[in-house]
């Protein structure tokens, strides 16, 4: 089978930024020779442009959404297709999120390897270098560090309010005394210790610790199926996933690189003709 590689330079406008945001391009994009298709997704108005260049078709769909327009770029060629969009997310702090789809619709099986990412950012930024596509490992590795913390404060806060207040009710009781004629009022404070009810605290305790586990079990989970990690995709078979980037308010605008065996699959600015 030949080798193909995929490349992608994905723009990122970032003139508009709010705390979501798809691939903003401008909407004044003009391409000769383009199929145009309007239709609607959950009430939303979609257009769909599609056109050849070169070997390549190429197509952007933009979606109409109250808070603005969403891009969704794809190329394909020899039954290889590669779709991309960009959003901000706070998972674990915050980052860029790029979620990306791979459809292997050729006759060969090809592998995509995350390590061949690279990430090219512009701004008024130091150190750009440290932009990267961050591996699977180093992710998962942050998050378990992360909700071991969680873990220790939370159990730290239920094991203290265990052991200092646990089967403990308090009542108040306020009484008037009369002394020479002048009320004198005394309260009462009186603490009653309950094994019942330090049963149900330590039941409730336990109750958040179990929660705060599942919930931590099912993040893991997410990032364990959705992350992308090196995949052979064979004759007939997609993927879907997604990897973070370091975010960085000052970033104007990103190049994302992904190659995968021997085409060129060109998403920078330039290409599309904006």
């Amino acid at each position: 089978m030949n080798l193909e590689v995929l490349v992608f330079l994905i723009y990122l406008n970032m003139k508009k930024l709010a705390f979501l945001f798809l691939l903003v391009v401008s909407v004044g994009f003009s391409q000769p020779n383009a199929q145009v298709k309007n239709y609607y997704i959950d009430g939303n108005s979609v257009k769909e442009k599609t056109w050849v260049d070169g070997n390549q078709q190429k197509t952007l769909i933009e979606t109409s959404y109250e808070n603005g327009p969403g891009f969704r770029y794809y190329i394909n060629e020899d039954g290889i297709e590669i779709g991309a969009f960009i959003e901000v997310v706070r998972e674990y702090g915050k980052h860029f999120k790029v979620n990306v789809s791979i459809l292997n619709s050729s006759d060969n099986q090809i592998n995509f390897m995350p390590e061949d990412i690279e990430i090219l950012v512009n701004g008024n930024i130091k150190n750009k270098e440290k932009y990267k596509a961050i591996t699977f490992k180093d992710y998962k590795k942050k998050v378990k560090n992360s909700q071991t913390l969680t873990t220790v404060l939370t159990s730290a806060a239920q094991g203290f309010s265990q052991g200092y207040s646990a089967g403990i009710a308090y009542s108040t009781s306020t009484s008037t005394n009369w002394d020479n004629g002048y009320p004198q009022m005394s309260t009462t404070q009186t603490y009653t210790y309950s094994p019942a009810l330090a049963s149900i605290q330590r039941q409730q305790n336990q109750q958040v610790i179990n929660q705060l586990s599942e919930s931590q079990a099912a993040e893991i989970n997410y990032i364990n199926e959705g992350y992308l990690k090196n995949h052979t995709l064979f004759p007939n078979t997609a993927l879907e996933g997604y990897f973070l980037i370091r975010y960085n308010r000052k970033i104007t605008d990103i190049d994302i690189i992904i190659k995968i065996e021997n085409l060129i699959f060109d998403f920078s600015n330039d290409r599309w003709h904006l």
